[in-house]
């Protein structure tokens, strides 16, 4: 349930304060990723997209995969997950957990699969979806005294409501999860709400998903909630906008002239599949921009500060 934004909004107070800035274009048709860091190196978890997810003629893989990138060089480090799709990675103590659904259109088994080095990997089915609910975008987070993890569903169960819409599931030890009541714990079945990233701090857990706005447009909102049952709009949404920002090149050196040519001219009404980390005092953000319907770029950001201060900054 979401609270009465409206009443917030009419009496909340919120100062001026930093904004994140965009900083460019580092890949055509790749959109699921998750920036981590792991030891001293930020490497950055993508998913690498089939044919069936991309633009026509654009690529020629019949299934997808992932793997790591070190955010530096911009080079592989580790590929896993054949015939995956979507998926998100969580670091903890030493061991990357990766999650995502298995085969191409996301069905309703997701897999984890964990390494202490990012080349040997062990993997089990982390959850079973109930019948008629299908897998797209997860993110996780440690949470009080429990892991997390957000779920972008669609399906033909009738307690789904408007598609695609958000579940939740917790687990102690990160390989194995079990699902929230979908008719209890669900976010906004109402109506559009899809590509989740989920952080907690200070004693909330801040979802950053992405709402469907008027006349095909897709931007990233934020709300936030303590029991994952009631949330609280944030103040200053959305968290960001399709701008011509999103058209930078970061390294123009690693695109075709007909790249460049293609990206410029692509039409950018949607910023969507937003997350982030924090790696030397500054929030990383991976998103993506395009038109929502296969000509997609993947894109990065920062804040100048913390992933608290940055979550925290919507609501006060």
């Amino acid at each position: 349930m979401l609270n009465n934004y409206l009443d917030a909004m009419r009496h909340g107070r919120i100062s001026r304060k930093k904004r994140m800035k965009k900083l460019g274009t580092v890949k055509i048709n790749f959109v699921e990723s998750t920036p981590v860091v792991w030891g001293d190196q930020l490497l950055r978890f993508e998913w690498v997209r089939p044919k069936a997810w991309c633009a026509s003629g654009q690529i020629d893989r019949e299934t997808g995969h992932y793997h790591f990138v070190d955010m530096a060089t911009e080079e592989e480090v580790a590929k896993l997950g054949e015939d995956h799709s979507f998926g998100s990675c969580h670091a903890e103590n030493g061991v990357m957990y990766v999650y995502g659904g298995r085969g191409t259109d996301g069905g309703q088994i997701i897999d984890c699969f964990w390494s202490s080095d990012l080349q040997n990997w062990e993997t089990a089915v982390a959850l079973t979806l109930p019948e008629g609910v299908g897998v797209l975008n997860t993110s996780v987070c440690k949470g009080d005294d429990k892991f997390v993890m957000i779920i972008e569903v669609a399906g033909s169960n009738p307690k789904l409501g408007f598609l695609p819409t958000l579940l939740f599931a917790e687990s102690q030890d990160l390989v194995h999860w079990e699902l929230h009541d979908i008719g209890e714990y669900n976010y906004l079945p109402d109506r559009y709400t899809a590509c989740p990233c989920i952080r907690f701090a200070d004693g909330y857990y801040y979802i950053i998903y992405l709402e469907g706005a008027p006349c095909a447009r897709w931007v990233p909102y934020i709300a936030r909630s303590r029991d994952l049952k009631d949330f609280e709009l944030g103040l200053t949404n959305p968290v960001m906008w399709p701008d011509d920002n999103d058209k930078q090149v970061l390294y123009p050196e690693k695109f075709t002239a007909e790249q460049l040519d293609y990206l410029e001219h692509a039409v950018d009404c949607n910023n969507s599949d937003f997350d982030m980390c924090e790696y030397q005092g500054k929030t990383i953000i991976t998103y993506s921009w395009g038109n929502q319907l296969g000509k997609e770029f993947l894109a990065l950001a920062e804040y100048d500060g913390s992933n608290e201060e940055f979550l925290k900054s919507f609501f006060e």
